[in-house]
């Protein structure tokens, strides 16, 4: 055939690549389709997976019940309370003793603290001016009774005389009354040496009372004058306490009763001697004075005294123990009691916590006093009231166990 009359060949390179990309894409489809349906296959097997995990209940063995020790209350009438009212030991008496003349302190023969019997000299004065006076008239009276022995024998002789007629009755008068002026002369001296005497007793400080000196003012060699305190005695025999009551307290009181007086951490037992009969107006109190019972074991004057009186207050309710209480909303108190299960909701829950309201009216040495829905049977919560909750299943403690 002619050259140029040849048939072209078939382009068999561009037919290759087309088939080449379009089998690559098939089997990424194919690929990606595989993926899919393995991930979905996968997350139906996860779901039914959870949703078998979901059905199964799991076995858990019950937790026994919370044990709880619980009582019931006693209920009464009202209840004690201690009040407690504060005073000052003192003696009985107290006085400030001193000489009633000026002179010079001879001897003070006490020191401070010292026990002192009645009528023991404590001090004395010098007395040589009054001793030399007292002798002046003692000479005195000694010439005056010379004086009246001669006008008694002037009288006697002149009465004579004038019985048989030799002198007139002015003669014998003036005679008889010289004889009473001497009398009185007499008289005046012996009055003046009592006097004397009287000074020279006081001269000498002596103690009224038995007792204790609280304080020496004056040494010997000191000029005392008049009134001038030489020293303080204090009566130690009848140690007194005084203590400021209220009228309530003061109305209920018996005289016949001993009072327990607590002074310097030791207790003294007291009677009560008397009652003021006027109300202090700064503190609207009676003052109440008391004699304690054991004055030689008693402390210093000054110290603060104690009185605990109990006062009765009548309302109902019950004492329990302080650990039985809970702090509720509020500034309120509540109590937790136990109560019989009426549902019986789980095998064996016979018992459930019930909260109750209570108002604690008095508080002491562990134990409350209250008030509020308590009821004589209720079975309160001894203690451990932080382990249960309201409405929590528990089991009674046995007793004694």
């Amino acid at each position: 055939m002619p050259k140029d009359h040849q048939t072209p060949a078939p382009n068999t390179t561009g037919s290759n690549s087309r088939l080449r990309r379009f089998g690559r894409m098939a089997l990424s489809t194919a690929t990606f389709s595989i993926n899919v349906g393995l991930a979905a296959v996968a997350v139906m097997i996860g779901v039914t997976t959870i949703q078998m995990r979901a059905e199964e209940k799991p076995s858990v063995d019950p937790s026994p019940l919370a044990v709880v020790d619980v009582f019931t209350p006693d209920w009464e009438t009202g209840y004690d309370v201690e009040r407690s009212f504060v005073g000052r030991l003192e003696p009985a008496r107290s006085t400030d003793l001193a000489f009633e003349l000026s002179g010079t302190v001879r001897e003070v023969r006490v020191d401070e603290g010292d026990l002192v019997e009645e009528g023991a000299v404590i001090a004395v004065l010098d007395t040589r001016s009054i001793e030399a006076d007292r002798r002046r008239q003692v000479a005195n009276r000694q010439a005056a009774e010379s004086d009246r022995e001669l006008a008694m024998l002037t009288l006697n002789r002149r009465q004579l005389l004038k019985d048989n007629g030799h002198v007139s009755a002015q003669v014998l008068d003036e005679a008889r009354l010289t004889l009473s002026r001497l009398d009185a002369t007499i008289a005046q001296i012996d009055a003046a040496i009592e006097n004397i005497d009287i000074n020279l007793d006081k001269a000498v400080l002596k103690a009224p009372f038995s007792g204790r000196v609280g304080e020496r003012l004056l040494d010997d060699g000191a000029t005392a004058s008049p009134a001038t305190p030489v020293l303080r005695l204090l009566e130690s025999s009848r140690p007194t306490v005084r203590i400021g009551l209220s009228p309530e307290v003061v109305d209920r009181l018996d005289k016949s009763q001993t009072h327990d007086i607590q002074i310097s951490a030791r207790t003294f037992k007291a009677s009560l001697a008397s009652l003021r009969p006027d109300l202090q107006t700064r503190t609207r109190t009676i003052e109440a004075l008391f004699i304690l019972d054991t004055p030689e074991a008693t402390p210093a004057f000054g110290r603060l005294a104690e009185l605990s009186v109990f006062e009765r207050v009548e309302t109902e309710g019950a004492w329990i123990p302080v650990s039985a209480l809970k702090e509720g909303p509020r500034g309120l108190w509540t109590v937790l009691t136990v109560a019989k299960d009426v549902d019986q909701a789980a095998p064996g829950q016979a018992y459930v916590v019930v909260r109750e309201a209570v108002e604690v009216l008095h508080a002491e040495e562990g134990r409350a006093f209250v008030r509020g829905t308590l009821t004589p049977d209720s079975r309160i919560v001894r203690d451990g009231v932080h382990r249960v909750v309201v409405g929590q299943a528990v089991d009674l403690a046995k007793a004694g166990g």
